[in-house]
């Protein structure tokens, strides 16, 4: 027990748990894996082997899944990209359109207002 104390009563409570636990394991058919594995049928065995190989099955169709699922939120993100990329060009044709159209109305207020001061000069 290493360098602890142990009472008399302890050691008793432990010498009588150190009996009985290998008969309480076994009336709940509970088996330490590596002292027991000789006991185990061949039926049991086999379905441990055919459990085992569907984990491995069911690890490899992640493992893809994850593969395919990172390749289409690849291609959905350059999708979003393109698509931002094409509304970013429409605001800048708009943008630039809106400019000329207040450049033209700017020029023809301007000329409105120096026709209308000409008129008001001769008069």
């Amino acid at each position: 027990m290493g360098d602890v104390q142990v009472r008399e009563d302890q050691q008793d409570i432990i010498n009588y748990v150190k009996d009985h636990f290998v008969s309480w394991m076994e009336e709940k058919n509970i088996y330490p894996f590596p002292q027991k594995s000789a006991e185990f049928s061949p039926q049991l065995l086999e379905r441990m082997v055919r459990v085992e190989e569907g984990i491995k099955y069911q690890n490899e169709n992640l493992e893809r899944m994850m593969v395919h699922m990172e390749k289409r939120f690849e291609e959905q993100k350059l999708n979003t990209d393109r698509q931002f990329a094409e509304v970013d060009r429409r605001f800048n044709d708009m943008d630039r359109r809106f400019n000329r159209q207040g450049l033209y109305q700017l020029a023809t207020f301007a000329a409105i207002v120096s026709s209308a001061v000409a008129i008001l000069m001769q008069s």
